[in-house]
């Protein structure tokens, strides 16, 4: 008990000095009571309750000891009341972990609910949460090894790539633990001066490659444990197209567990084997072998180690409790802070989804629901509040609001907006703009060249009725009339010009981290409008079976109108090429083809694997078959 009284002292021992204000604050409220009860001593007691507002009682003084305790507590907190010393370690764990991931063909057996590659997938995720300390590497491997990612720390990089694993992005196919095991080593000796562990995730293995794996490992300090994935009994292996893979025999290849030789190679290497379970005994059983393993010795331990005084002060908050309470009942609290509040230029209301998410967030989350115009309110970012005004058909508003952005990005999306609104010179300035600060913009100069053929079309049509005289303006009449447009600016015939423009901006695909996906700057419908326009890069081969006949059928239709000039023939073409951005512009229900149309233009190809499947190939192509293919093919 001495020892602790000698060695009680405070962190911060100047927040101490803040108790002198508030002796000082007291002693002023008890004279301030004092001088309203000196009343009673020159007014007679019958006048008091007609003279004096209030009760006349005697003063109440517990509120002042209130104020007075919770103001000692609160300085004494802050002043970092200490007694104990705790050791802190000076070094952070950097133990090395490489898991090597077999996606051979094997992983898309169904011995494992659904099949074994999902299974994996998520006992990764779930072993790298466990894992709170050290560095982790990634590695892929099929007939050739490859690096996923590094020696890192950061789990959450991790955790993503982990979900586009799959043998899809294998550039060669086969099984060659191997050629992972070497450059797992090859990682650990170049990312890290520690020695570290490989944990192997694989089903299966020959009996030859067990034996190169325990003559890499043989004079490297590397403790090598595996998660067997699959089950004694096997399952065959299914194909995308029906039936199962077979070998050169043609029988059904059945992978099968093959867990005491899986065993026997990492007890030869000094780790652990588990086989994979819905539970985490598994991980709990592995982690702490990869982990877990301390730094260093135990005297190296004790140097390694500094003492620090521990912080009590937190303890003192439980003390402050009743007094915000009773400050709170009486109003004490809520002034003070109104007071401490700072003041505001703009004052908006509070929602309780803004203590969650920020305002982006939410017109985010609205805009993914399928609700542009609360996103459009909520959006504070120019960019995301402009695409959920195209979203929602209020093409000129988005316009306004890209017009004061100015990246090439904004000035194409502008050009998307001023075409879809019918405004098709400023629409082409628009194009032109961004082609100025980025002439790679491939999809601004396709839309370019089509706003501008289509601006050609629409004078020539007009000089065609202007020389067929009122019975043109009879024909341009009617055809109003039968489109149900409702646009007095002129725009009726400017909706089948719209058709050849990307339904959404390039950087209307983007999240609140302000990253941008630019989709295809075409819809499949653009063919439609002229028997000239042509698809961009990314739709060529995606639609054309779909629409191939529709668009065809607009063609000759386009083409009667231009040649006969009838009146049912015009009145048809428009209809046909104008209808989706009619509907749109007035806010009318779609027909099944367009909504169809609109919802492949809202299908964005999901495939995170993609990068991985490249960088794999490259460094396949850089490597020029080094590694000889070892294994079975399956």
């Amino acid at each position: 008990m001495m020892e602790l009284i000698s060695q009680f002292h405070f962190l911060r021992p100047l927040w101490l000095l803040m108790l002198l204000p508030c002796f000082l604050l007291v002693l002023f409220l008890l004279k301030q009571q004092q001088t309203q009860g000196n009343w009673t001593k020159v007014i007679a007691p019958e006048l008091l309750p007609w003279l004096l507002e209030g009760d006349n009682k005697k003063p109440v003084r517990w509120p002042l000891i209130l104020v007075l305790s919770g103001w000692v507590v609160t300085c004494l907190a802050m002043a970092g009341p200490t007694w104990i010393k705790q050791p802190v370690p000076i070094s952070k764990n950097q133990h090395p972990l490489v898991v090597a991931v077999d996606l051979s063909f094997n992983m898309f057996a169904a011995d494992l609910s659904p099949n074994r590659l999902t299974r994996a997938r998520f006992k990764l995720q779930d072993l790298f949460n466990l894992r709170s300390e050290g560095l982790s590497a990634l590695v892929a491997y099929a007939g050739s090894a490859h690096t996923v990612a590094p020696l890192t720390d950061d789990n959450r990089t991790l955790n993503n790539l982990v979900k586009a694993l799959s043998p899809d992005v294998m550039p060669v196919p086969g099984n060659n633990p191997v050629d992972a095991i070497r450059l797992a080593k090859e990682l650990i000796t170049q990312g890290s001066n520690e020695p570290g562990d490989i944990l192997l995730v694989t089903g299966s293995i020959s009996e030859a490659q067990a034996e190169q794996i325990t003559d890499l490992l043989k004079d490297s300090p590397l403790r090598l444990s595996i998660l067997g994935t699959g089950t004694e009994q096997g399952a065959p292996i299914p194909l995308p197209k029906g039936g199962y893979l077979k070998d050169k025999q043609g029988a059904i290849v059945v992978p099968q567990l093959d867990q005491d030789r899986l065993q026997a190679l990492a007890k030869a290497n000094g780790g652990r084997y588990q086989t994979m379970t819905l539970a985490d005994t598994d991980l709990k059983a592995l982690v702490p072998a990869t982990s877990n393993k301390p730094l260093f010795s135990e005297r190296e331990s004790a140097d390694q180690t500094l003492e620090q005084w521990y912080d009590a002060g937190y303890w003192l908050v439980w003390l402050l409790l009743p007094t915000a309470l009773f400050g709170f009942r009486r109003g004490w609290l809520m002034m003070v802070m109104i007071t401490l509040l700072p003041v505001t230029q703009e004052a908006k209301a509070f929602s309780w989804d803004d203590l969650w998410q920020t305002r982006n967030q939410q017109g985010q989350k609205a805009l993914q629901a399928g609700d542009p115009a609360k996103a459009a309110d909520l959006f504070e970012n120019p960019a995301w509040k402009a695409q959920a005004l195209f979203e929602n058909h209020e093409y000129e508003a988005a316009a306004d609001i890209l017009k004061n952005l100015n990246d090439a990005e904004s000035d194409y999306n502008r050009g998307n907006a001023l075409a879809k609104a019918g405004n098709l010179e400023e629409s082409i300035e628009a194009y032109k703009k961004a082609l100025a600060k980025n002439p790679e913009l491939k999809d601004a100069a396709q839309n370019l060249e089509k706003v501008t053929e289509e601006l050609q079309k629409k004078k020539r049509e007009e000089e065609q009725q202007g020389q067929g005289g009122d019975g043109g303006q009879q024909n341009q009449s009617n055809q109003k009339q039968q489109s149900g447009q409702k646009d007095p600016s002129g725009q009726q015939q400017d909706s089948g010009e719209n058709e050849g423009l990307e339904s959404q901006p390039s950087d209307y695909q983007q999240d609140p981290n302000g990253k941008h996906q630019q989709e295809s700057s075409l819809p499949p419908e653009s063919q439609s409008s002229s028997s000239k326009e042509t698809m961009t890069p990314d739709e060529e081969g995606q639609q054309q079976s779909q629409k191939e006949s529709s668009a065809e059928q607009s063609e000759k239709s386009a083409d009667s109108t231009a040649k006969q000039a009838k009146p049912t023939d015009q009145n048809s073409a428009d209809n046909q090429t104008g209808k989706a951005v009619a509907d749109s512009l007035n806010d009318q229900p779609l027909s099944p083809e367009q909504q169809a149309i609109e919802s492949w233009l809202r299908t964005i190809p999901d495939d995170p694997g993609g990068l991985l499947r490249r960088k794999f190939l490259q460094q396949q192509r850089a490597l020029q078959q080094k590694n000889i293919r070892e294994g079975a093919s399956w």
